[in-house]
């Protein structure tokens, strides 16, 4: 904390003040204005670690705080004076393009923030199919048959992938959504559940928490359909590994 006085000396003829003036210790930590990324492969984690110092006069308890795409390890810390810290910064891009956020810095001290520039862009890599079309040979009824293809990854990276019946996080997200909407019981329904525990109640006395018991289901299934990852489904086809 800074604090500021007048000190005011004054004499038959004249009046003079005296500005007092303390300014209260700082934790100040060295980040970069701007942590570029350049180019990185898309759906994909590329990590970049500071060594943070405190040159301040003052214990740092901070918080760190960025946007998607881009994280920060550790959220919180505490750096003595003169002691320095690892904080790793990771870019993982869903999209192609140049990315941009900020990562800010917030003392426990009520100091404004101070923030880095982030940027990062992300570009496809070198990893495609061996064929765009696969065609199975005639099968008999009720029999198997199977043919074979590649992922070929020719980039420098280890690529990550999964079979799917949609093409984007986005498509995923809509699926999701509309699963969601079936799942949600009808006014309908909790209107009946209500109706059913009133007479439960009136029968014996006393009934079970129906509508908790309702609620706790929803959000079960809420979950499994949120957790789901959508994988290929098909009831004539299957692809190993998935």
């Amino acid at each position: 904390q800074d604090y500021s006085h007048k000190l005011t000396c004054i004499t038959g003829r004249e009046r003079i003040v005296v500005p007092i003036r303390a300014i209260g210790a700082r934790a100040i930590l060295d980040f970069p204005d701007q942590l570029d990324f350049s180019e990185c492969p898309v759906k994909h984690s590329t990590q970049k670690t500071l060594l943070v110092r405190n040159i301040g006069n003052r214990v740092a308890l901070c918080q760190l705080r960025t946007q998607s795409p881009f994280s920060v390890v550790p959220a919180t810390g505490t750096l003595g004076v003169g002691d320095t810290m690892q904080v790793t910064v990771e870019f993982h891009p869903l999209t192609t393009g140049d990315h941009f956020g900020s990562l800010a810095v917030c003392y426990n001290s009520g100091e404004e923030s101070i923030h880095t520039n982030l940027h990062g862009e992300a570009v496809d890599v070198n990893i495609g199919l061996s064929t765009n079309s696969v065609k199975v040979e005639k099968t008999f009824i009720t029999m198997s048959n199977h043919t074979t293809m590649s992922i070929e990854n020719r980039s420098n990276i280890t690529a990550h992938f999964q079979w799917k019946i949609f093409p984007t996080e986005k498509h995923d997200n809509e699926e999701k959504m509309r699963q969601r909407y079936f799942v949600r019981p009808s006014k309908e329904q909790w209107l009946e559940n209500f109706m059913e525990e009133r007479k439960t109640e009136q029968k014996k006395g006393f009934c079970e928490d129906r509508t908790a018991l309702l609620s706790n289901t929803v959000q079960e299934e809420m979950a499994k359909v949120q957790g789901d990852p959508l994988l290929f489904s098909n009831d004539f086809f299957s692809i190993e590994p998935m």
